[in-house]
């Protein structure tokens, strides 16, 4: 005969329930009602009893000799009840009153950890892509300074180029962060280009920002960047571009020969940012939005993905790290780059806005508990 299943224990139900500070003050809530109600039962109790003792007394006495053990008992009951009475004062007076003091402290402690939890996490995000992108300031300064590249600009024959294109998808053969690498000439026309189907070559880039700031730095030490925008020379896709400019021989201070722009694949990048970073709950994530603002607060990756290309305006009183309910009771948190070693982050956000459980929706999940 097949054996029954094992019921589960009460530990076992308890952790079906997922933990959250809001939870714990709506359980110290519930508790403290509880309690509430089985103090006044005991409050009608008392007085019930005493009622009896009292009636119990007057009866006895009436019945004269024959009513005299009764009577006795009708005066142990009347201590019962005066025990009682002074019991329940002193649970009032103590375990009440803390019981009380705990669900404020909880009230409390939900502010406090659903602010600092999210805001961490605002922080940690904008980081991750802040020290990444820190490498895409070190690439691009040290490919400029290739051979291939600066030899390519000082003696443009067709194999020079060939080969600088060579070089370029070589690097971003094993550099999938990248879009693209570009090569321009003096006057921005893209002599070069990692892409295998060469439709760059012959472009000019003299209307983008980032080719006429390249051109415009003062040492091989300097780099430019552009914001995350749609481009369409990678079918409108979001990119991020890094630039500065070739120099002769390679040198930190030789002639300007041209520029490299490197395409920061921001369009995914960004998403896993966003998206695949925060390690949310589907019910967590159904209830939240993930955002990383530049310092205009305009939204350049988000989760959901229709709020890129928004404004979105923080409430931030001047603070660069912090947290605040909105109209609609709504948790947000956000935090700003401190940068990383000597790049400064560009005055990024990290911003991760949550939707709050309302009181009815968690009493329900602890009655469905309750009757498990």
């Amino acid at each position: 005969m097949a054996q029954a299943a094992p019921s589960l224990s009460t530990q076992e139900k308890t952790n079906t329930l997922v933990a959250s500070p809001r939870l714990l003050q709506v359980l110290m809530g519930r508790v403290l009602n509880d309690v509430d109600s089985y103090t006044e039962v005991n409050r009608t109790i008392v007085s019930q009893t005493k009622l009896l003792s009292l009636n119990a007394a007057i009866e006895a006495a009436r019945a004269g000799d024959s009513g005299r053990g009764f009577a006795v008992v009708a005066q142990e009951v009347q201590k019962l009840a005066n025990n009682a009475n002074n019991a329940a004062k002193k649970f009032q007076a103590n375990v009440l009153k803390r019981i009380h003091l705990g669900r404020d402290m909880s009230s409390q402690l939900v502010e406090i950890m659903e602010g600092t939890r999210l805001t961490d996490l605002a922080l940690t995000l904008v980081q991750l892509i802040v020290r990444n992108l820190y490498e895409r300031t070190a690439d691009v300064r040290w490919w400029a300074t290739d051979t291939s590249l600066w030899q390519a600009l000082a003696n443009p024959t067709p194999e020079a180029m060939a080969f600088a294109s060579e070089r370029l998808g070589a690097i971003n053969k094993f550099y999938s962060v990248y879009s693209n690498l570009v090569l321009t000439d003096m006057h921005g026309m893209v002599v070069a280009t990692a892409q295998h189907n060469q439709r760059l070559i012959g472009k000019s880039m003299v209307s983008e920002p980032w080719f006429n700031q390249a051109m415009h730095t003062q040492t091989g030490e300097d780099y430019v960047v552009d914001t995350p925008r749609p481009c369409p020379y990678h079918g409108n896709a979001r990119v991020l571009t890094y630039a500065t400019a070739v120099r002769a021989g390679g040198q930190n201070r030789g002639d300007i020969l041209g520029t490299l722009g490197v395409y920061f694949d921001w369009q995914n990048q960004g998403r896993v940012i966003v998206e695949d970073e925060p390690a949310f709950t589907p019910e967590v994530k159904a209830i939240t939005k993930v955002m990383l603002l530049d310092a205009n607060f305009n939204v350049m990756a988000a989760y959901p993905a229709n709020l890129v290309g928004t404004t979105y305006m923080l409430q931030n009183k001047g603070q660069t790290k912090g947290n605040y309910y909105d109209e609609h009771g709504h948790i947000i948190a956000f935090a700003q780059t401190i940068g990383y070693q000597e790049y400064n982050g560009l005055g990024w956000w990290g911003v991760v806005v949550q939707e709050v459980e309302t009181e009815e929706s968690l009493k329900a999940k602890l009655d469905a508990e309750a009757q498990r």
